[in-house]
C-alpha cells in the first residue's frame, strides 16, 4: 500500500492548477500510484481556493514555515521571485520542495538555494518537464550511444504567440524584477536544459533578444500603461563542450505558431529528432532514410519512464503528462523508489541550467560571447 503525503500547495494560478490536476488522477492515471496525496494546505492571497480545489486549509504565504510542520511536501507554483523564501522555508523544515522554474531570479541565487538542500538533505524536484518526455529520453540515449556520430550542430525551438496581442495587461511575468526575464527564462530554460540533458554542457553562448511590445496596460486603469522590460523573442547560438555548435530560439509573441516545437540533433552518421505527435525519437542515417525501427538502446531512463509517463490510453494532454511523470518520480522519490537518475532535474540541475540563461542574457547586453561554467567542470 502507497503512503500518504499531506500536501502544501504555494499558488494555485493556472500552473498551480496543472499541478493539483496531476495529483488528483494519480489515482485513475497510474496503475499504482507511489503515493496517496491528502490535499491538506494551499497558500494564496485568495482562501476561497481551498473549497475551490478541495484543501482542508488556506494560508497566507508568510505562514510556509508554519503549515509545514504538519505537512510533508511544499509544492511551489508562485511567481518566481517569491520562490526563494519559499524553498528557504522548506529546507528550513526539513520537507522535501517541489518548485517550478525557474528556482530563482538568477543562477547563482538558485545555486544558494540547491547548495542549502544538499546541506540539509531535503528531497527536491524542479518542474523542468521536458526530460520527462519518453521521445526526449529515447534521444538523449540515442546520442549517449553514438548511434549518429560525433553531434555537428543541433536545434530547439519553443514558440508561442498569446503575448503578441498589445491589449494583453501587464504582468508578474512581464517584469524581470518580478519574474527574471521575459521568453527565454520562461520557455528558453525548458529548451536549454533538454540541450543540456541531451547533447551536453554550454561551453559558451552568443544571444539576440528583442522586446516587441514595449508598453502594456495596467489592469484597472483606464490609461495607464507600464514599461515591459522582459525579451518577448530570444535567440541563443551555443558552443557545447563537446565541440559541437546549435540553436535555441523561443518566443511568446510568433502569429500563427502557437506550441511550435522542434529538437534536433545532427551527427556525422546521422540524426534524432523529438516528434511530439508520435511520442517517439526519429533517426535517420547518414542516407537520410529512417532506421527508428531498427535503433535498440537499453537506457535506464527510459524504461523508468515506460512506468512514470501517462500511457496513451490515459492521456491528459502532453501539457499535463509532462507534469504527471514530474509529479510520479517525485512522489516515488520521497516514497522510498530508486529515483538517483541523473536526469532527474534537482534544484542543483536547474541552478545549472539557469547559469546558461544567465550568461545569454550577459551577451545579449554585451553583444559577444560569454563563456558558461558548468558542474564538470568545477
Amino acid at each position: 500500500m502507497s503512503s500518504t503525503v499531506r500536501l502544501v500547495l504555494a499558488g494555485p494560478g493556472y500552473i498551480g492548477r496543472i499541478h493539483w490536476l496531476c495529483y488528483r488522477t494519480l489515482p485513475a492515471v497510474y496503475s499504482a500510484s507511489p503515493a496517496q496525496v491528502a490535499f491538506q494546505t494551499v497558500l494564496t492571497s485568495r482562501p476561497e481556493m481551498a473549497e475551490r480545489l478541495a484543501f482542508a486549509h488556506a494560508a497566507s504565504y508568510d505562514q510556509a514555515g508554519a503549515v509545514l510542520d504538519s505537512a510533508d511536501l511544499l509544492d511551489i507554483c508562485t511567481p518566481n521571485a517569491a520562490h526563494r523564501s519559499l524553498v528557504m522555508a522548506a529546507v528550513a523544515s526539513r520537507k522535501p520542495v517541489y518548485c517550478e522554474k525557474p528556482v530563482d531570479l538568477s543562477g547563482d541565487l538558485a545555486l544558494e538555494l540547491a547548495r542549502g538542500a544538499e546541506a540539509a538533505h531535503v528531497f527536491n524536484q524542479v518542474a523542468l518537464v521536458y526530460r520527462f518526455l519518453p521521445a526526449m529520453a529515447a534521444a538523449r540515449a540515442v546520442v549517449r550511444a553514438d548511434i549518429i556520430g560525433d553531434i555537428v550542430t543541433w536545434r530547439a525551438v519553443l514558440l508561442h504567440a498569446s503575448y503578441l496581442n498589445p491589449r494583453r495587461e501587464m504582468s508578474w511575468r512581464l517584469s524581470s524584477r518580478e519574474s527574471g526575464g521575459g521568453a527565454l527564462m520562461d520557455l528558453g530554460v525548458h529548451m536549454i536544459d533538454a540541450v543540456r540533458m541531451v547533447v551536453g554542457e554550454f561551453a559558451g553562448v552568443r544571444c539576440d533578444t528583442k522586446t516587441v511590445v514595449e508598453e502594456r496596460p495596467v489592469a484597472g486603469s483606464a490609461a495607464g500603461t507600464a514599461s515591459v522590460d522582459v525579451d518577448d523573442w530570444a535567440l541563443v547560438t551555443g558552443d557545447l563542450v563537446g565541440g559541437s555548435t546549435g540553436t535555441v530560439e523561443v518566443s511568446r509573441v510568433h502569429a500563427g505558431r502557437e506550441g511550435t516545437f522542434a529538437f534536433e540533433v545532427f551527427g556525422t552518421l546521422g540524426s534524432v529528432s523529438v516528434d511530439l505527435a508520435q511520442s517517439k525519437a526519429v533517426v535517420m542515417d547518414a542516407s537520410s532514410h529512417d532506421v527508428t525501427r531498427d535503433v535498440v538502446v537499453d537506457d535506464p531512463w527510459s524504461s523508468y519512464l515506460k512506468t512514470a509517463f501517462p500511457s496513451p490510453k490515459m492521456s491528459m494532454g502532453l501539457m499535463c503528462d509532462m507534469h504527471a511523470a514530474s509529479i510520479y518520480a517525485l512522489l516515488d522519490g520521497m516514497s522510498g523508489g530508486q529515483v538517483t537518475f541523473a536526469e532527474r532535474p534537482t534544484l542543483m540541475e536547474a541552478a545549472w541550467t539557469q547559469r546558461v540563461v544567465d550568461a545569454c542574457y550577459a551577451s545579449a547586453r554585451s553583444g559577444e560571447r560569454v563563456p558558461v561554467d558548468h558542474p564538470n567542470a568545477l
